[in-house]
């Protein structure tokens, strides 16, 4: 039954993703979290390689990464977003891919951010998410994620179309990734744009 909702869950997210297009750019633009890319971009070493997952049109985490000389792979659940993303960022490679179905080899990445993504993904998923994100990473990666600041599961109208959402409380979602084999660096509320989201930066335990 569980896979059954899941599947429907997704459905509602790529199919929403579809319809909103472009306009997802504009509607992440009144959202400020430089300091945050800043903070993220500072745990990596130069000309590193970084997952976007979740990277939408590809603006603006994608291409301030490329600006900032980070070679960038980009995974969208949306065929719209995929479309989109490889015209903003021709430079990066973009992929139609769930991020729950990461296809990587080990240790592929120096980084990982994922944003206003995995609010769309159901929760019992996230545990495994945090895991595969920590074997893609090579020693010591960064990660980046943003998170919802309290606990929710839900369809709801967004932007015109009907969109899921499912997270848990900031204290479960930074256990997890925890338990998942990370240090975390901080883990923070950010109020932009009219919306608070809570954002976890955390690093790949050092190998023993």
């Amino acid at each position: 039954m569980k896979n059954h909702q899941h599947r429907k869950a997704f459905e509602i997210v790529e199919a929403g993703y579809d319809r909103i297009g472009e306009r997802y750019t504009e509607e992440r633009g009144k959202f400020d979290i430089r300091n945050e890319l800043k903070e993220f971009c500072s745990k990596l070493p130069p000309n590193g390689k970084v997952l976007d997952a979740g990277c939408g049109t590809g603006i603006p985490v994608g291409r301030h990464l490329i600006r900032n000389g980070f070679e960038v792979v980009g995974i969208d659940i949306s065929k719209t977003m995929v479309a989109t993303a490889r015209r903003n960022l021709p430079e990066a490679m973009i992929l139609q891919m769930n991020m729950v179905d990461i296809n990587f080899p080990p240790e592929s990445f120096d980084g990982l951010i994922s944003c206003y993504a995995l609010i769309h993904v159901p929760r019992e998923r996230h545990a495994g998410i945090f895991q595969s994100f920590h074997t893609i990473l090579k020693d010591q990666g960064a990660i980046l994620v943003s998170v919802g600041s309290w606990e929710c599961e839900e369809v709801a109208e967004y932007l015109g179309i009907r969109m899921f959402w499912s997270h848990f409380d900031p204290e479960t979602t930074v256990s997890l990734i925890a338990k998942s084999g990370f240090e975390i660096e901080f883990a923070r509320d950010v109020e932009s744009g009219g919306e608070i989201h809570h954002w976890v930066l955390a690093r790949k335990c050092r190998k023993k």
